[in-house]
């Protein structure tokens, strides 16, 4: 009985054997296709993470061509916004060259009228013939007096007849 004990011991020691050889045997291709299923399945998780980031570089460049496009834009309307300050300024230096211009003419048109009509009242007050020669020797006399008179501060307006007396003789 012990030597039959031996051999169910053995019998039973090689069916587990058996069963061991076996199961190292269907264990590695388990763990293989396991493996490949999870490699795949990592592969796969990565080719998506591949073509998300390609989609958000795509992104980024677009943004980056719009940002250049926007900065261009700009540098655009900063060069036009320029050029009509530039051309304002020129208009305002314009306008105001012609406004001293038009301003000394208009003084000096008012010196002028006042000469002749000091002058008017001259001769209609002396009753003297009109002399071209006479009228304008004394026309350049008045109107220097009147010259002196206004860098005096004198307005011309306030100059009268009686004034220039003494230049008219």
């Amino acid at each position: 009985m012990h030597h039959t004990g031996i051999d169910d011991t053995v019998v039973s020691t090689s069916s587990v054997s058996g069963d061991a050889d076996f199961a190292p045997d269907a264990n590695p291709w388990q763990d293989t296709i396991a493996a490949a299923d999870q490699a795949l399945e990592e592969a796969t998780r990565i080719q998506r993470g591949v073509q998300h980031n390609l989609k958000l570089m795509q992104e980024v460049r677009s943004l980056r061509e719009e940002l250049r496009k926007a900065h261009a834009e700009t540098d655009r309307y900063r060069g036009m916004h320029a050029r009509v300050v530039v051309g304002m300024r020129q208009l305002e230096d314009e306008h105001a060259s012609a406004m001293s211009r038009l301003q000394a003419e208009n003084e000096m048109l008012v010196v002028r009228h006042r000469v002749y009509r000091l002058m008017a009242e001259h001769y209609a007050r002396v009753g003297l013939r009109l002399d071209p020669d006479t009228f304008a020797e004394h026309r350049d006399r008045v109107l220097q007096h009147i010259l002196f008179q206004r860098r005096k501060g004198v307005p011309p307006a306030e100059i009268s007849l009686s004034d220039l007396a003494f230049l008219l003789l």
